[in-house]
Formats: C-alpha cells, structure tokens, sequence
C-alpha cells in the first residue's frame, strides 16, 4: 500500500457519545458492527479530509458506527484503486471522479445508491448526480462540483472599455466580441495594439485572452459552445468534428494573432496564463471553481476581479462540469451493508455536506448549503453570485481509460498552438491515438 495519513475518527476522540440511530436515515433502527470494527472512508485531498472530521463525528455520535478517514495523494489514490479493484480491499466508501468510474464500476464492487438514497437525490443538483448515472442505475452520492469559469481583470477591461459578462465568438467570422475586447486589452510597452503598426509582441506589458490547451478551462468549453463534443455517449472520443477543428483553430490562432500569450510557452508552461492574470498582466482568464482559492490568495487586494459565465459560440455558453462523489462498496454481511448505507445517505444530506461548503470545497452537491457557500466566499470578499448551475454543459472525460487518452490527444493537439501544424491535421490524428490509447 502507498503511505498514507490515517485519521482514526472515533467518538472518544472527538469528544462525542451515544449510541442511536441516524435521524431521517434510518428510523429508530440502529446500525451495529461487531465490536472494534469500524467503516473505512477514502479521499484523495487533506483539506476535505478536515472538513469531514466534524460531519462523521457527528456520523458516529448518531450511529454508533466508526469511520477511519484515510488520505492517498492523487498519484497513489489511482495507483491503488486498480491494485484494491484487483485484490477485493476496496474501503467501504470512497471518493470517485468520472474518469475512474467506468473502471471500478467494471469490477462489480460498487453499491447501486438509488434504492440506498430514495428521495434524497432529488435535493441534489442534477448537473452533478447525472454524472454518476450509468444505464443501469445512480453510482455515486455527489458531493462538490466545479465548473468552468471567466474570470477578468476589471480595471483593465474598463480601461479598454469592455464588457466581459457575455462574451461571444465565431470562428467564421473576420472578428467578434471576444476578439475585439482581447485586442483593446493586448498592449505594448508603448500602448500599441495587435494591428497596430509598429507593435512588439515580445514587449507586451498586458495580454488580451487565455487561450491555451486546457481541456477543463478552454478546449471543452469551445469545442462543446461550437456545437461539438470531446466524446459521444458511447464514450468514444469524437473531437475531430467540423466543430472541434473550428473551435481549436480558432484558440490557436488567438495565440498566433497576439490576443493571446504564446502558445509555445503555455504548452510549456501550463499555469502561466493564471500566473499573469495574478500578477495582473491578463485581462480575461477562462478557468475553473477549482482555482477560485489561488486566485483569491495571489490577488489580495492587488485588483479587482469578476467572475462571469464562459465565452459562448453558436450553441451558446457550455461550461465544463466536474464532480466528485462518494460511492459505495458492497460487503460480504448484511451489518456492514446497512452501516454503509447509512454513511452515504449521511454523505448525501445537508449536515453531511455542510463543512465542505463552509471551507469553500467545490460547489456543493446539495442544493440547500448553495446560500452558505455563496456566503462563505463573500466572507473570503469574493463574490460567486454570478455562477449559475449550467443550463447546458460539457462533460468532463469518462470511461477506461479516457484520462490516458486525453492526455494521448492533448499532446498532438499541442503542436496547433505552436504553430507547427493545423487543427484540421492534427485533431484527426489526435482523435485516432486517444482512441487507440482507450483499446
């Protein structure tokens, strides 16, 4: 096994007691284990892990039932999933991705949470729960979720007297909103503009866009508001559409225009578009929730920013939606069933969920503590009030395999931003690699 950091939540060390059933969960029924036996629970991130502490506390003064909280990092949790898929040790709950899903699914381990969760799904927002739907059953109690973003220096696109809050673009037009206000942001040491004669690209003091390779941030986005998609329900990767040549070639091409930093140095460096719009240097950053927490530590009080809905194509704006949620694993006895049962319908509840809204982890999956996230960050001085839960959305990559053949793709896909080739060269043969990568 990997090292680990092993939290053993017990009800002496967290200052609980009583033994009882789980309100609303279970009735008056109590759940028991055999004594000294506990519930094992696995994630891969240390600051939830701490937000939990106080929720399964509180888990184990209702139940009686002990959960061992252990943290992988995210490099060991999916080394070791396959190895525990492989061996039967899975713990008894533990945090899945989409990605993964497919994979631990397949090994027939995993307990079907419709019939453990009734009506409490329906206090769950869809855009997430969807995402653990599989034909024959809901697999995953969602717990947070991100999705893409625009985020934009608000003293620069005043300067440049702009509007991010809807942007547009169109790849088969000669320029569009988004280009225009990318343009007015882009500036020399001498206050030229892309265009203009005598600009220095090398001496730009502020750059327009972020457009660069990210799947999450920018490719999945574009690809699905041009009216494209990474992968089609089978889980085939079909991004070499007419749609996703057209949305690829056209960030590339932000890049190779000056709207945009380098495409040779963010292939090199994937971070830098986050790290000039930090140190103020970037007037629009497509990123995601997930970075809401080092955007706000590097700015401070440097600049004002807003946050407001991804650039939109023909088929309007499509954000990227991730979440993550607890699935469940199926004991040998009847017990232990009904102690896990009761761990993901607490999971699934609004106290189960409250820390992990109150620390500001991911929007979280229930509708109820939505306010007290928002209130949360207001506490932080950033305003979230503007991100809506997605009318339409891009999928992040699912099924065996499909991280690997994302990242397969993405490299090809590298060589558009560094001008090396064309998108109508390189998707297809991206498309044809990340396919091979799946098997």
């Amino acid at each position: 096994m990997p090292t680990r950091r092993q939290v053993l939540l017990t009800t002496a060390a967290m200052g609980v007691a009583g033994v009882g059933a789980l309100s609303g969960c279970s009735g008056d029924r109590p759940v028991e284990l055999e004594e000294g036996d506990k519930l094992r629970m696995r994630v891969w991130s240390e600051a939830a892990a701490s937000a939990y502490e106080d929720s399964l506390a509180d888990f184990t003064a209702s139940t009686g039932v002990e959960v061992e909280l252990e943290v992988l990092t995210w490099d060991d949790y999916w080394a070791q999933l396959p190895l525990d898929v492989a061996a039967e040790s899975l713990p008894d709950v533990l945090w899945m991705n989409t990605a993964n899903l497919a994979q631990a699914h397949a090994g027939g381990q995993l307990l079907e949470v419709g019939e453990i969760v009734g009506d409490l799904s329906s206090r769950w927002e869809d855009v997430a729960t969807d995402l653990y739907r599989l034909e024959d059953g809901l697999w995953g109690v969602p717990q947070i979720w991100d999705q893409s973003i625009l985020v934009a220096h608000e003293g620069l696109v005043a300067a440049a007297e702009g509007d991010a809050t809807a942007l547009t673009f169109d790849p088969e037009a000669s320029s569009d909103a988004l280009r225009d206000l990318a343009r007015s942001l882009t500036v020399d040491g001498e206050g030229r503009h892309p265009g203009q004669e005598g600009f220095d690209p090398g001496a730009r003091a502020t750059f327009g866009f972020s457009a660069h390779p990210d799947r999450t941030a920018v490719l999945g986005p574009f690809i699905a508001a041009q009216g494209g998609r990474w992968q089609d329900d089978e889980g085939t990767m079909t991004f070499a559409s007419e749609e996703g040549i057209a949305a690829v070639q056209y960030l590339a091409d932000l890049a190779a225009d000056h709207l945009a930093p380098s495409g040779e140095e963010t292939v090199s460096d994937p971070a830098l578009c986050r790290n000039l719009f930090v140190q103020g240097k970037l007037g629009l950053l497509q990123t995601g929730t997930y970075d809401l927490h080092a955007l706000a530590e590097g700015i401070g009080e440097d600049f004002e920013w807003g946050i407001h809905p991804v650039v939109a194509g023909h088929e309007g704006a499509h954000p990227l939606v991730h979440a993550i949620a607890a699935v469940g694993v199926e004991p040998q006895d009847e017990d232990r069933t009904e102690a896990v049962a009761e761990l993901l319908r607490w999971l699934g509840d609004a106290d189960g969920q409250r820390s992990l809204a109150q620390n500001r982890l991911g929007i979280p999956a229930h509708r109820e503590l939505r306010e007290e996230w928002v209130e949360s960050w207001a506490d932080a001085e950033v305003d979230v009030s503007a991100i809506e839960v997605p009318e339409q959305a891009a999928r992040p990559g699912t099924g065996d395999r499909s991280a690997i053949a994302t990242g397969t793709a993405l490299q090809r896909i590298a060589g558009v931003f560094r001008g090396e080739t064309t998108a109508q060269e390189a998707l297809p043969e991206a498309q044809q690699e990340a396919r091979a990568a799946m098997g």
